[in-house]
């Protein structure tokens, strides 16, 4: 038999297996043991994480001749011809090439007919935002009435693009991104299953650069395996992802954090060289200084989102950077990254940038020495009289007063470095 790639053998056949959607899960299942079944749903969420597997789970269930509770039995004849695509009754439409009038036009025909032998005809309608207006507006009236054996199921990615009429048609289930913990573990156990070597650390990468989308994951398992010979390890997920580079940017944080100018100017030189694109740099600081905050508000990094190696590295780090600077930091990058987006020059941009962050302490600094030198009201007896009343007025300081307050500074620090102030406001 053909090799069948890990997306398509780990396929969840039953609600059991679907990793990460309780929320759909649940209601789908307590909807077939209640019999309440709706003639049209519309699944909507990122790529990868279940939502055309969940279609032909519900097909299954609800035609299923031995079903065990709400789950498809997956043997008989029904849940065999819905599993390979070969079912009269169950039919998957792409909605990318099936997006004009005439194509609904044939599927309002279709509809009339009964099943062959399912107890409902089900249409499966992938990528739906991919139908043109007209189309959508020839499947309102089929929609909203349809026979009592027919069952739309609409899959999307891009809800948004979708009319409001079709919309309010439909029960919308909202799949999202699978949670890191949930990622891991499955994984872990797939490796496990096929035998195959693995360590840690690579797992952890290769959840992290699949952003919540199982299916990406196990193509990348696949893609390492095969590039390495049957193990899945650190150095190999690291060549193929492209994950070299990050001791470039690793480099670069820690002389930013020391604020070496030279050696930041010099670091910048060989990534011109090199090529690296500065808004990955720039999210991967951010990402950096994420984590950075969120262990010193916690007190431990998410050891299964990070490599064994990078907990060492950020551990390190954290060692150089205060909570304030890292927040100061934090929003100058990301100022920086919407700057990288919407300006010419990137290379200017960025290196200004960096500079920027390689001399916040002197910033940080003036800003302090500006407020020492900022004059005290004169005491007197009126001031000393009127001091507590004024102090209770004033113990609950709103958005606004902050807003004034750093506008006051800003014009406080415009005096002795007009370009510091323009750049921080």
């Amino acid at each position: 038999m053909a090799y069948l790639a890990l997306a398509r053998k780990y396929r969840p056949q039953n609600f059991h297996e679907i990793v990460g959607q309780d929320f759909v899960v649940k209601t789908l299942s307590n909807a077939i043991e209640l019999g309440r079944i709706s003639h049209a749903y519309l699944f909507t969420g990122p790529r990868g994480v279940g939502k055309t597997s969940t279609a032909r789970i519900f097909a299954k269930a609800v035609n299923c001749k031995t079903p065990d509770g709400v789950n498809p039995c997956n043997t008989c004849e029904i849940c065999e011809e819905i599993t390979d695509g070969s079912s009269m009754d169950v039919m998957e439409i792409d909605g990318a090439s099936n997006r004009g009038i005439d194509e609904i036009r044939q599927l309002r025909e279709s509809v009339r007919f009964i099943p062959a032998k399912c107890n409902y005809k089900i249409y499966i309608i992938d990528e739906v935002h991919m139908l043109t207006e007209p189309a959508f507006n020839a499947l309102l009236k089929t929609l909203e009435e349809p026979p009592e054996h027919v069952i739309f199921i609409m899959a999307t990615t891009d809800a948004h693009r979708i009319p409001p009429t079709i919309l309010s048609r439909c029960q919308r289930y909202d799949f999202k991104k699978i949670p890191a913990d949930f990622m891991y573990d499955y994984l872990s156990g797939v490796l496990q299953k096929e035998e195959i070597e693995h360590d840690k650390d690579a797992v952890s990468v290769i959840m992290r650069n699949s952003e919540g989308c199982m299916r990406d994951a196990l193509s990348l398992v696949d893609q390492i395996v095969a590039y390495s010979g049957g193990t899945v390890n650190i150095q190999d997920a690291s060549y193929l992802l492209g994950l070299s580079d990050y001791t470039i940017i690793n480099r670069l944080f820690e002389l930013v954090l020391e604020e070496d100018i030279t050696a930041v100017v010099k670091h910048t030189e060989e990534i011109n060289l090199k090529g690296l694109d500065y808004i990955f740099i720039v999210k991967t600081i951010i990402e950096y200084l994420k984590h950075i905050m969120f262990a010193k508000a916690t007190g431990n990094f998410p050891e299964k989102e990070l490599t064994s190696e990078e907990i060492r590295y950020f551990t390190k780090i954290m060692e150089k950077i205060d909570e304030n600077r890292a927040f100061v930091l934090f929003q100058l990058f990301q100022k920086l990254l919407q700057d990288l987006k919407f300006y010419d020059m990137q290379q200017y941009v960025f290196e200004f940038g960096l500079y920027k962050a390689a001399n916040i302490s002197k910033i940080i600094d003036a800003s302090a020495a500006v407020a020492k030198s900022a004059p005290l009201p004169e005491n007197n007896t009126a001031d000393k009289t009127s001091a507590p009343q004024h102090k209770s007025a004033d113990s609950k300081i709103g958005l606004n007063d902050t807003d004034k307050m750093w506008d006051e500074l800003l014009e406080q620090i415009s005096k002795h470095n007009p370009a510091t102030s323009a750049n921080l406001g």
